[in-house]
C-alpha cells in the first residue's frame, strides 16, 4: 500500500538519522574515556566499534523514530485525514512492526556473531600496537596500577627519548618485591615494555625468605595486556558456539546469562514498538512529546531491571537463564495488563 511506502519512508529517514547522532555522540565518549588508548589514527578498530555499539544504538533510534513519526502524523491531523478516507488505524502499525523485526534480527546476528567477532578483532589489533601504546600510561609523579599486580611510581618521563628518572615498581603475587632506581630507559618488545634500569635496589619478600640486592642494570618486562584498560571481557569476544562451548567447560552464572542475553535483549525492539504504538498516537490536545517522555521511561526501565536482574545473578540470588529473560517478561506483563485495560468497557484504547 501507498500509506505504508509512506509511512516506512519517514521511519527509515528519522531511524537512519537517529544512527548517525547516536553514532557520533558514542564515538566521541569512547575517545574521551580511552583516549590514551585509542586515537583517531586508529580508525580500523573505530570502525570495528561501530557494530558492537549497534546494540544500545538500535533500540534508542527504533523508539525515537516511531514516536516522532506517529507525533508528527497526530499533530498534523493525517491520521484523522487518512480514517476519513477508509484506512484503518492499524494500518499505522505494518511499517512499524515491519522496522522493528528487522532491528531485531539485526541486533541478533550482532550479538551472537558479528558484535564478539568485531571485539575480537578490536583486541587483537590492539594487542598488536599495545607495547607502543603502553608508554602513553607512564606519567609521571602518578602511581600508575594499570598494570595487573604492579604499581609504579616514576619521578620523571621524557617520552620523546624514552628515558625514566627515580623509579620505584612494587610487585604482589607469590613474591612481594619493591624495586627502586635511580634512572631507566623504555623499550619497546613484541610482548611489552622492557624498563632496563640502572643504579638500584630490589626487596623482595616471600613466605620465608627475606632478599635484599643492589644492582647496576635490571630488566623488567611491563605486560602489554591492557585489557583491563579496554574492559574486554572473555564472554565478550565469544561468539555463540564459542560461548556454548565455554560454559560446558566452565558454567559460571555470568557466562550462562551473557548466552540468553543475547537471545532476549533483541527483542526489546519489539517491546518498544508496541510502546511507540500505545503511546506515539497523541489527541489532538495532548502536550507535546508525551510519548516521547514514554519512550525514554520504557528504556530506562528496562535498564534498571535488567542491572538488578544482573546483580541478584552475581550475587547467586537468581537464576541466570531467568535473570536474562526477566526484563523482556516484566514489560510483556505491562503491555498485556494495559492491553486488557484498554479492553475494559466505555474504554478506548490509546492506540
Amino acid at each position: 500500500m501507498l500509506i505504508h511506502r509512506y509511512i516506512l519512508g519517514n521511519l527509515a529517514k528519522l531511524f537512519l538519522g537517529a544512527c548517525l547522532v547516536l553514532y557520533g555522540v558514542m564515538l566521541i565518549v569512547e575517545l574521551v574515556k580511552l583516549g590514551r588508548l585509542i586515537t583517531l589514527r586508529d580508525v580500523d578498530v573505530l570502525a570495528l566499534a561501530l557494530v558492537p555499539m549497534a546494540s544500545i544504538i538500535l533500540p534508542m533510534a527504533l523508539i525515537f523514530s516511531i514516536l516522532m513519526v506517529l507525533e508528527k502524523l497526530s499533530v498534523e491531523s493525517e491520521i484523522i485525514a487518512m480514517q476519513a478516507c477508509g484506512i484503518p488505524k492499524r494500518s499505522l502499525y505494518v511499517p512499524i512492526l515491519a522496522l522493528s523485526f528487522a532491528c531485531m534480527l539485526l541486533h541478533m546476528g550482532i550479538a551472537t556473531f558479528l558484535g564478539p567477532l568485531s571485539m575480537q578483532q578490536i583486541k587483537e589489533r590492539l594487542a598488536a600496537r599495545a607495547p607502543e601504546k603502553v608508554f602513553a600510561f607512564l606519567n609521571e609523579k602518578e602511581f600508575i596500577d594499570t598494570f595487573k599486580g604492579i604499581t609504579l611510581y616514576i619521578e620523571s618521563v621524557n617520552q620523546r627519548t624514552k628515558t625514566l628518572g627515580t623509579v620505584f615498581i612494587e610487585t604482589t603475587g607469590r613474591t612481594h618485591s619493591v624495586i627502586a632506581a635511580q634512572k631507566g630507559t623504555l623499550e619497546a618488545r613484541p610482548t611489552g615494555i622492557l624498563m632496563k634500569l640502572s643504579e638500584g635496589s630490589v626487596f623482595m619478600d616471600a613466605k620465608k625468605t627475606t632478599t635484599y640486592i643492589t644492582f647496576d642494570e635490571y630488566d623488567f618486562l611491563l605486560d602489554a595486556d591492557l585489557s583491563r584498560e579496554l574492559s574486554i571481557r572473555k564472554n565478550e569476544v565469544a561468539t555463540q558456539p564459542q560461548l556454548a562451548r565455554l560454559i560446558r567447560e566452565n558454567p559460571q552464572p555470568k557466562y550462562v546469562k551473557e548466552y540468553h542475553n543475547r537471545y532476549a535483549f533483541p527483542l526489546i525492539s519489539l517491546i518498544l514498538a508496541v510502546v511507540g504504538m500505545r503511546f506515539g498516537i497523541q489527541k489532538p490536545r495532548s502536550p507535546r512529546y508525551t510519548g516521547m517522555v514514554v519512550g525514554i521511561g520504557t528504556i530506562v526501565c528496562y535498564y534498571l531491571i535488567f542491572l538488578m536482574a544482573d546483580r541478584l545473578v552475581k550475587g547467586r540470588s537468581l537464576d541466570p537463564v531467568l535473570g536474562a529473560w526477566l526484563p523482556d517478561a516484566a514489560f510483556c506483563l505491562i503491555l498485556a495488563a494495559l492491553w486488557a485495560k484498554d479492553r475494559l468497557p466505555g474504554r478506548k484504547g490509546g492506540s
